[in-house]
Order: structure tokens, then sequence, then C-alpha cells
């Protein structure tokens, strides 16, 4: 009985830990709070809003309850404590007050209590016309512009108004026209592949006073995607140094290269990357190689322009073998709309886009 209640404990910790913390071994599962609990959180793509309002819920009773739960498991199937009264609300107490802070958030059913909805009531014209500003924020999260970061609980979305961290037990949100964001600091990690990963952290506050200041954090590779969806500049007052990854010294030398190709004539006005959703689209993939060399795979590409040379650049690096980035530009990739094959001198700048 003794070695099954060890096994039983290391067990329940693993679990617990893996609740509050989800590897994505968990995740693929189905053993989260947002997979077991769907039914009550809903759905993040249709009602963004609602659905961390009830995700933080559940998540606050949940952790709280796993101490309890393994109490009473403990006594009633392997009798390693003795049932006390004491020891019963001491274990209740806490989910008792976390169910009482959930009932208050929820009281009336509006959820008007809940500190998220606190905060998008000081965006708007009235407190409260806040679901107003809610339904208009998970418009925002549903278009596929947003610029997502993460998952479960660290995640960061920013939308075309707003700036998102997602919390454990809360939701932080700014309104992107009052931020201000600062870089603080940079993390320097070595990943499974013993290659460098570095991570910056900006603080983003805000001057509404409902707010509160908060850290997002994420590598540097993503930074330049943030920048592009954050209207307002990010400071760097502190003079942090970022290392460039090998993508970002790929994409550099990549538009280098591209720009002594042959450019190309456009016969009609260029229209948005639909990678990014905001570049104009600035490169055509034309078969021009075997000017300068016989290469068979590369192929003619009939598709018109649609891609900004950044997505492209982005899109070839990851058709290459990762762990030799000394021949990416020396490869071919697959054109990412018709898969013809193309490389790098098949990818002409469009005359209007360079000048």
């Amino acid at each position: 009985m003794a070695d099954s209640f060890i096994l039983f404990t290391l067990g329940y910790i693993l679990l617990s830990l893996g609740l509050v913390f989800p590897p994505p071994e968990f995740a693929g599962f189905g053993l989260t709070l947002s997979s077991i609990f769907r039914r009550i959180v809903g759905d993040e793509d249709v009602h963004f809003v609602k659905y961390h309002m009830m995700l933080t819920a559940v998540t606050l009773v949940s952790h709280l309850a796993l101490l309890p739960i393994y109490y009473f498991i403990s006594w009633y199937m392997f009798n390693a404590v003795q049932l006390t009264l004491v020891r019963a609300v001491c274990s209740l107490a806490p989910v008792t007050v976390s169910l009482l802070v959930v009932l208050y958030w929820w009281y009336g059913g509006s959820w008007e209590k809940h500190p998220l909805s606190k905060v998008l009531a000081a965006h708007a014209p009235r407190a409260r016309e806040w679901p107003n500003v809610a339904n208009a924020l998970s418009t925002e999260f549903r278009r596929v512009d947003k610029f997502v970061h993460g998952s479960g609980w660290g995640k960061i979305v920013v939308t075309e108004n707003w700036v998102v961290k997602c919390g454990l037990y809360w939701t932080d949100i700014a309104y992107q026209p009052d931020i201000h964001l600062s870089i603080q600091s940079t993390e320097q990690y070595k990943d499974t592949a013993q290659h460098d990963t570095q991570y910056v952290r900006i603080l983003v506050s805000s001057i509404n006073p409902a707010c509160s200041d908060f850290i997002i954090r994420l590598n540097t590779f993503d930074y330049g995607d943030l920048k592009d969806k954050i209207t307002a500049p990010i400071l760097n007052v502190r003079n942090v140094v970022f290392q460039q990854s090998i993508s970002e010294r790929f994409e550099l030398a990549f538009r280098e290269q591209v720009l002594m190709n042959e450019r190309w004539m456009p016969t009609q006005p260029a229209q948005e990357c639909i990678g990014c959703l905001y570049a104009p689209s600035d490169v055509k993939l034309q078969k021009l190689c075997e000017r300068e060399r016989a290469d068979p795979d590369c192929v003619s590409c009939l598709c018109r322009p649609m891609w900004c040379m950044r997505c492209v650049a982005k899109w070839f690096a990851s058709r290459q073998e990762q762990n030799r980035p000394e021949n990416w530009l020396s490869g071919t990739a697959p054109c990412p709309t018709c898969r013809s094959v193309f490389c790098i001198r098949d990818v002409c700048p469009i005359v209007d886009s360079v000048l």
C-alpha cells in the first residue's frame, strides 16, 4: 500500500504540474483546462473576451482544487491521512474563496465585475457599454492579420487596436493608441539543436489608469512581425543590443541578392502581400537562372505578384535544410502558391517597389 501511495503521489504531482504548466504533449492529448472544460469556456475564435473570462475563472478554481482533491483521495483510497474537520476545512478554504470570487465576477450573469470587463469599460463611452468594446476586440481577433505569439498562458495577441497578454488568472489588455512601449532587456538561450535564441522583454504602458503596465516576452525572430503590427514606436532607451538570428541574417542576404536580379515591369498596380497582409507585393517569380547556368529544377512560374520580399525570404528559408544555413542561398524552393520550383536568381524585384 505504501508503494502504491508513493506512485500515486508522484503521478499526481506530475499531472498537477502538467495542468498548471501544460507541455506540448498535454495539449496534444487534450489534457489542458481549456480542452477539458471546453463546453464551459467556449471557443476562443468566436468569443475571445468571454472565452478568457471563463478560462481565468475555471483556471483559478481548478488550480486551488488540486490540493483538496489529493487530500481526499489519499484518505479515501489509501488511508494515508486522517480526515479531521480542521484539515478538511483548511484544504477546502482556498477553493471556497475562489468560488466566491468567481461568483462575484459572474454576479447577475453579466461578468461586469470581472477585471477584464472593468478594463474594457474604461475604454467605452459609458461603462455599461463595455460589451460593445468586447465584441469589437473579438471581431478583430477573428481576422487573419492579427499577430499571435505563443499559446496558452503567456500568449501575446496584437490586433489592429489592442495588445493582449493572456495570463494564468488574469488577462492584461491595452488600447494601442494609448500605449508606450520600451525594451527592458534581452535573454539568451540555447535550444535543443544548440542554436542561440534571443528573447526580448518589452514593457507595455498605457496612459489609461485602468490598464496596468505589463511585460511581453518574445523571441527576436518574431520581434520584427510585432513591430509591423504595433502602431506606436518601440523605444530602446537602454540601448539593448539585439543579436540577429540566422533567419534575419539570411533575409538581409536574400534581399541584397534579389536587388541585383533583373527587375520586372508590372502591368497592374501592386496589391497587398497575401502572406503578411500589410506589405505590398514587391517581387515576381520569373525563371532567369538558365541565363547563367542550366538548372533543370527551376521552372517558369505563371503566378501574378502576390508576395512581398520578406515573406518570400522566410518561405525560402523554411524550405531549406535547417542544419546547413551556409547552403540556403544556393538552394531551391517551391512557389508558395503554385509549387513551381525556383531559386534566388528567379526572384525579380518589381520596378515601382524599389524606386
